[in-house]
């Protein structure tokens, strides 16, 4: 799944040379600007809160933190107050710049503008922190009388510019004495700290100079980086603030403004990518009423219609996969054909869109197994892939979505041709993709994963061993933390319960189960993956019994499947699946104990996960075929007729509904 994101070129966002400009507007329409990334020491940074925006006043000069190099880009890595000078919003709120840590992408100016209509600091405070009446800070006792009194006595501006050009020039004689706040000696921190409130009551109204486009402009472009770090690394903390801060551009942005549908539609990009990571439900449907409001707002012939369309056909196909709505399924092919149609042959994002079109037919080929869904998924793929020039950044990603709807057509129709090729293209998208590259565990995964289907096909171990291989270099390329680590381990441990059942080392089960439990423990129990980890986790208990006949792994199985039972909501394509399983599991402890109550609950869960299966779906018949079984087991029990005719039906019906 392709999530378009606005990045635009005209603002200078994306660039090979980051560099971040600090602009000082004064009242008399003159300015300075001063390149903070230029300077080789003493870099000019900012103390703060709120990423980007400055909407209010400075209520006092800035110019001073510090700016570090870290990791592969830029990263703001301390937060001091030197020398007194912040910045403050309308509010009273401090302003925090949090830079982005990749270098090769943010791009921003920042301007700070200066008011001198109230003095230095604005009104003072009395005792119970209000604003004194006519009253400078001079007269509080702060320990900054005597510069206090300069600026009373020349021009505020000119002092100010004094200032600025000595903070640049890396001169801190005035600041020394200003406050009494030597940064090598600072002052007691209390009264730092009362200073700095009673500086942020100061800075109370706001600021004639205050855009708000500008403002959300640029809260846009941080909530775009912040989303994009996200994806990179994991850190909630990066995808809270990007939804933080697209919901501030949206709120400043009016309906008729012309980016409205592009900062409504990065909002519920944010929105989807948290509720990916966590599975709350408010998430999802947040997302897609803010993609389906830029949709509407956006005029039939806009450039970046496809683009919001293609994003609400991402988010509803995200939520089918939750909650299983065939309405969603249905709209979100809708909505990727139509993106489809509307990009010309030879635009940039042709082949996400024609990719996101093929992800929404396999998906909705795997609930309802029509052929038209996923032979047209594959034609999608092939157009994505030859739209798109060799070397260009989305190639390994187009070639890796190709291999997965080939191993899904594989697995329907056993055509080897699909199996092999799925192989090739997961190969070729690893190949050409860096060990540094955030998709490289992916991408090892999937490859893992169509080496296994191609196993379970042919038997050979070399397909098995390297299945494995892949795996592991998945999981040790992932960081703790991050929202891929569980599927990838679940995806290990299913590549060494396939090893188990071929070699029989009791290592390889023991193994699986552990990687299997680890993968559910990773995630909340609001996940939408939370129910699959646990019926993996219960199949793989159910192996272990089989082979040891620990009576702790049996009851452990139907535990695990009756939780992801539970979890999975009605109208879910996989709660008729996770249903007989548990019904298996079931049977399976009543052939060894002969409890009544097992093989009713198993016959009971059995039929109706036979029930939510459509006629056509390929499982339907092993289905029928297993609830058959149940019923014989039932009869041979205790030799009642009806649960003996009630088991030929049911095999009868297998039989029917095979195809040829």
């Amino acid at each position: 799944m392709t999530v378009e994101m606005m990045t635009t070129q005209d603002d200078h966002f994306l660039t090979d040379i980051p560099h971040l400009v600090l602009e000082v507007n004064f009242n008399d329409g003159s300015a300075e600007k001063v390149n903070l990334l230029s300077r080789e020491s003493s870099p000019g940074v900012w103390d703060a809160n709120e990423p980007l925006i400055l909407p209010g006043i400075v209520a006092h000069f800035t110019l001073s933190v510090s700016l570090e190099l870290g990791g592969e880009g830029l990263e703001l890595v301390a937060w001091k107050e030197l020398y007194g000078p912040q910045l403050y919003d309308g509010v009273g709120k401090p302003v925090e710049l949090r830079l982005d840590g990749r270098a090769d992408y943010p791009n921003m100016i920042l301007k700070a503008r200066i008011m001198d209509t109230l003095g230095p600091f604005g009104q003072a405070l009395d005792a119970d922190n209000e604003p004194k009446e006519e009253s400078y800070f001079q007269n509080v006792e702060t320990g900054a009388g005597d510069q206090a009194s300069d600026f009373e006595q020349r021009s505020n501006l000119q002092l100010l510019r004094q200032l600025i050009s000595q903070a640049l020039s890396g001169d801190t004689s005035t600041f020394a004495s200003y406050g009494n706040e030597n940064p090598e000696n600072p002052a007691d921190i209390n009264n730092v700290a009362q200073r700095q409130r009673q500086r942020q009551q100061a800075a109370r109204f706001t600021s004639d100079y205050y855009d708000p486009n500008e403002a959300a402009a640029q809260l846009s472009h941080l909530g775009v980086s912040l989303l994009i770090r996200f994806e990179r690394l994991g850190s909630l903390d990066d995808v809270n603030n990007s939804i933080a801060q697209h919901q501030a551009a949206v709120s400043l942005t009016s309906d008729d403004h012309p980016d409205k549908p592009s900062r409504l539609s990065d909002l519920g990009n944010s929105l989807l990518a948290r509720f990916t990571c966590l599975g709350n439900l408010d998430d999802i449907h947040s997302a897609i009423a803010r993609h389906q409001e830029a949709v509407y707002l956006a005029p039939e012939d806009h450039p970046h219609k496809p683009r919001w369309l293609s994003n609400l056909g991402n988010s509803l196909g995200t939520r089918f996969k939750r909650l299983g709505n065939l309405h969603d399924i249905h709209d979100a092919v809708t909505r990727h054909q139509a993106a489809v149609d509307l990009t010309p042959d030879g635009h940039p994002n042709k082949h996400s869109r024609l990719s996101n079109l093929g992800s929404s037919l396999c998906t909705r080929f795997e609930r309802l197994g029509n052929l038209d869904d996923i032979n047209n998924a594959v034609i999608q793929y092939h157009a994505a892939v030859r739209h798109t020039p060799n070397g260009h950044i989305n190639k390994p990603d187009l070639l890796n979505g190709l291999g997965n709807t080939l191993v899904t057509r594989f697995q329907r129709l056993g055509n080897m041709d699909d199996i092999n090729d799925a192989v090739s293209q997961h190969q070729m998208a690893v190949s050409l993709t860096p060990d540094s590259h955030p998709q490289k565990p992916h991408r090892l995964n999937d490859l893992g994963n169509s080496l296994l289907v191609r196993f379970e096909c042919l038997g050979h171990l070399v397909d098995l061993n390297n299945a494995i291989a892949r795996h592991r270099a998945a999981i040790n390329l992932t960081p703790d933390g991050h929202p891929d680590k569980s599927s990838h381990l679940c995806n290990l441990g299913s590549s060494l319960v396939a090893r188990f059942k071929r070699l029989g080392n009791l290592v390889d089960i023991h193994s699986a189960i552990a990687r299997y439990q680890a993968a559910a423990d990773l995630i909340p129990e609001s996940h939408p993956d939370k129910p699959s980890r646990l019926n993996n986790l219960g199949n793989s208990f159910i192996i272990r019994f089989t082979s040891l006949g620990d009576v702790d792994d049996i009851n452990s199985a139907i535990l695990q499947h009756q939780a992801a039972v539970n979890l999975t909501p009605d109208g879910h394509p996989d709660k008729s699946s996770r249903l007989s399983n548990l019904g298996s599991s079931l049977s399976t402890r009543f052939e060894r104990f002969g409890d009544l109550d097992d093989i009713e609950q198993a016959i009971a869960r059995k039929q109706l996960a036979v029930n939510l299966t459509p006629d056509g779906h390929p499982d339907k018949p092993s289905r029928l075929n297993n609830l058959g079984i149940s019923l014989l087991n039932r009869f041979e029990h205790q030799g009642d007729i009806k649960y003996l005719d009630n088991a030929i039906l049911k095999h009868q019906e297998a039989i029917k509904s095979t195809p040829d």
